[in-house]
């Protein structure tokens, strides 16, 4: 028999976005909600396929009083695909997985076929849902975008179907690479522009009307001198990915750099916001 490990925990509801997150960056795959024993809580379960692994993080989270245990393995893959459905990521984008045949109700909504694999953002997290919900602002007729970040390149996708003139997706992990090309070419868009590596591949003369980034404050603050020589003028800067009791190193970053706040936004402890560089 076929064993696989899995710890038990829970958190508060408010924090269960943020403990989420945490949680697949430490290196699971599979999270599951279960029934809780309070109203206030989320519990939750993670499963590995080493004892050592499910060890590992459930050690690194001792405030989610994680309880251990095995059983008889599933087919996670299969299991998880049945359980898939259509997201509605904000007004105007639907991201549906490749194999669920879905139209929206509103014929001029955007509907993307995404599968994450190895990379991140297909709409189910707030940080993206703030990122294209601000997006829906922007005018990207004929625009030039820059991605940072890009993971699955859903925020290019959308911009590229609202009428962007091209966009450049950048990214560190060369693992995500692969899965950018696989999410464009099933949705109609060709080869992406993907770069992998710093934003100091990009020459002196390089300029883009818009640039979206969905990353956490300690990754894209090093960034900071590119994307104010990058951005062009009276260029869209949108940043998501931020928690919002950090959101003053952002601002204070804007004061000090000449960018105007145009709108913020805020879901759960996620905050974003879109600003001009005169």
């Amino acid at each position: 028999m076929n064993l696989c490990y899995y710890a038990i925990g829970s958190c508060k509801a408010e924090s269960y976005e943020l403990e989420s997150f945490n949680l697949f960056e430490a290196g699971i795959t599979t999270l599951e909600e279960i029934e809780s024993e309070k109203d206030s809580d989320v519990a939750f379960k993670f499963y590995t396929n080493s004892k050592e692994e499910r060890d590992r993080i459930a050690k690194g989270f001792p405030h989610l009083n994680f309880e251990c245990g095995e059983e008889e393995a599933k087919d996670w893959d299969l299991w998880w695909r049945e359980r898939q459905t259509p997201v509605k990521v904000s007004e105007s984008l639907w991201v549906r997985p490749p194999w669920i045949n879905f139209s929206a109700p509103n014929s001029s909504d955007v509907v993307l076929a995404l599968e994450a694999k190895t990379a991140f953002g297909t709409g189910e997290h707030s940080s993206t849902a703030l990122a294209v919900q601000l997006m829906e602002g922007v005018d990207f007729k004929g625009k030039s975008v820059l991605d940072i970040g890009s993971g699955t390149g859903i925020l290019s996708l959308f911009a590229l179907k609202r009428g962007a003139k091209f966009a450049v997706q950048t990214e560190i992990d060369f693992l995500t690479i692969p899965c950018i090309v696989e999410n464009f070419e099933q949705n109609g868009e060709g080869n992406p522009n993907a770069i992998l590596g710093l934003l100091n591949s990009f020459n002196e003369k390089a300029k883009f009307n818009v640039i979206v980034c969905n990353m956490l404050r300690t990754e894209v603050l090093p960034l900071r001198p590119d994307i104010e020589r990058l951005l062009a003028t009276n260029g869209e800067f949108i940043l998501s990915g931020q928690l919002e009791y950090e959101k003053h190193f952002i601002l204070d970053w804007f004061k000090e750099a000449g960018f105007s706040v145009c709108k913020e936004l805020v879901c759960d402890e996620w905050w974003a916001v879109i600003s001009k560089l005169p």
